[in-house]
């Protein structure tokens, strides 16, 4: 009788721990963030965009890219509708010193949410919201019209879900 119950919840107990362990690895997967271009994406600019992994110097540091955006790349993902947010990091080589700037503008459902600029040789980051959004789209273009060589490399491109961007609510 005793082994029958010692039986028992040993059986149990591993039953709990694979249901433990199952919903615990589909949260986990659920919070990963999601590379912009796994969206569904179209292209709809006369410039180019493409996934690099590629090591570049900006401020005297080591990045690895992940996308690189030429001027005039402009492209549209379809978002879920869900909460996240838009983590954008991002740089212009130090090679590229005397180039024009780049700037980098975001739309959510077709409003423009955010624009910054970037220099050679500096690092920026954007974040946006995109929750409850159904379309988002990036432009980038040549902040001066001479000297558009540069290209705008991301360090990251992802949409982190369940999270929105400081100061929002």
């Amino acid at each position: 009788m005793k082994r029958v119950r010692w039986l028992s919840g040993l059986l149990s107990a591993g039953v709990l721990s694979f249901t433990l362990a199952t919903v615990g690895a589909q949260v986990a997967h659920a919070q990963r963030p999601i590379f912009l271009l796994d969206l569904t994406c179209v292209n709809r600019g006369s410039g180019q965009y493409q996934k690099v992994s590629e090591d570049i110097s900006v401020g005297r540091e080591l990045y690895t890219a992940v996308l690189r955006l030429w001027p005039n790349a402009a492209f549209t993902c379809k978002l879920s509708g869900g909460s996240g947010t838009l983590r954008m990091e991002y740089g212009i080589s130090d090679t590229a010193i005397g180039n024009a700037p780049i700037t980098i503008t975001v739309y959510l459902d077709g409003n423009q949410v955010e624009s910054k600029t970037a220099s050679p040789g500096q690092v920026g980051t954007l974040l946006v919201n995109v929750s409850g959004g159904k379309s988002l789209a990036i432009e980038t273009a040549c902040a001066r019209a001479t000297n558009c060589e540069a290209t705008l490399r991301l360090f990251k491109a992802q949409i982190e879900p369940g999270t929105r961007s400081p100061g929002s609510r």
